[in-house]
């Protein structure tokens, strides 16, 4: 995933709610700021008018939704010109930034690039002493790299930024944009492996996926796969876009048709690419990153006794658990009054029966 947030130095912000997708998109969160030269050094950024789903925030300073960038060690040198400061990047998310998977390094890092070039009171102003330049929204930007992995609330190292400011401007607006891999936070919150008792064994099978990310997710090109007594099956790549809103589910199945799943609100089918075995199985989902396969879930279980009732879906009690094992005690069974569709058993697209704060 990729991912865009933006700063101009003074006004204001005007954030964009961000377009997230397996596969490298821009999502736009522009951070308008204002730096005064003369006196006393300062950058400062004030919010606009927020966007879709967006909250009002300070970035450079303050917070964001999304990221907070502070500026320190504030400076102008009238003999050389050069206003200078130190920037850091702090994580907001829940999601990890600078990596696809919350561990593996991004090939370009978290990148801190220009949206617009500095605009002076009173005369031009030029970046100096970037990293690079190269397309993001545009060609040729400019742009700062912070290689690092920065979990939520964590802050980066601060990266020295210089700009030659001639005599005479007394400060500058610009706009500049956070573009980084971001880590998915897809959990398996809900499986129904041995449907039996309300439809037919080979339609009913269900899993429920949570989005305990801060940033919706596109399903569209991961895989998913189960691994029975005989082995893992051949991944199957989600071919449509399925949308999981931030602390939202969607049910991945054998099928959408209510008739012979049973009644369960199947939002995409994957037809017999997966079959969950009624004893031992695991189910994973994953994503495709160059020639790699990174797993961002997956959960196990061998007890038919506890994980494939009939018709009787196994629950996580909380999100936040390890869910690594379904017959284990961070799993429940749906409640006997969790009834869905021709009578099976569990809350597919809701909060688990088993839900425990």
């Amino acid at each position: 995933m990729l991912v865009a947030a933006g700063v101009l130095v003074a006004c204001s912000d005007q954030p964009v709610a961000p377009r997230v997708s397996p596969q490298p998109a821009d999502g736009l969160q522009a951070l308008d700021c204002r730096a005064v030269v003369l006196g006393t050094p300062s950058v400062r950024c004030s919010p606009a008018t927020p966007g879709a789903g967006q909250a009002q925030g300070t970035i450079i300073g303050g917070q964001n939704i999304l990221v907070t960038l502070t500026s320190t060690n504030l400076n102008y040198d009238a003999g050389t010109d050069v206003f200078s400061m130190d920037v850091t990047v702090q994580n907001l998310m829940n999601e990890a930034m600078g990596t696809p998977d919350g561990v593996t390094p991004a090939a370009g890092g978290i990148m801190v690039f220009f949206l617009e070039e500095p605009v002076g009171a009173g005369g031009s102003v030029d970046v100096i002493e970037q990293d690079g330049n190269a397309f993001f929204t545009n060609a040729n930007q400019g742009y700062q790299t912070y290689n690092e992995i920065l979990h939520k609330d964590e802050i980066s190292q601060p990266q020295p930024w210089k700009f030659n400011v001639p005599a005479g401007v007394s400060s500058f607006k610009f706009r500049v944009l956070v573009s980084t891999e971001v880590q998915y936070k897809l959990v398996i919150n809900e499986v129904l492996v041995n449907p039996a008792g309300n439809t037919r064994e080979t339609d009913g099978d269900w899993v429920e996926i949570f989005n305990a990310g801060s940033l919706p997710v596109d399903l569209e090109n991961l895989v998913v796969a189960d691994s029975a007594a005989s082995g893992r099956r051949p991944y199957h790549k989600i071919s449509s876009s399925v949308i999981v809103p931030s602390g939202g589910y969607v049910v991945l199945g054998t099928t959408t048709n209510t008739t012979t799943n049973g009644g369960v609100p199947v939002d995409y089918a994957w037809g017999s690419s997966v079959a969950l075995a009624s004893s031992l199985d695991a189910f994973k989902v994953a994503r495709v990153v160059g020639s790699d396969t990174l797993t961002l879930d997956r959960t196990q279980y061998s007890q038919a006794s506890v994980s494939a009732q009939d018709g009787i879906s196994r629950e996580l009690k909380n999100p936040a658990l390890d869910n690594s094992n379904m017959d284990g005690s961070n799993w429940g069974s749906a409640s006997v009054t969790s009834v869905y569709g021709d009578g099976g058993r569990g809350t597919p697209k809701a909060q688990n029966s088993a839900y425990t704060p």
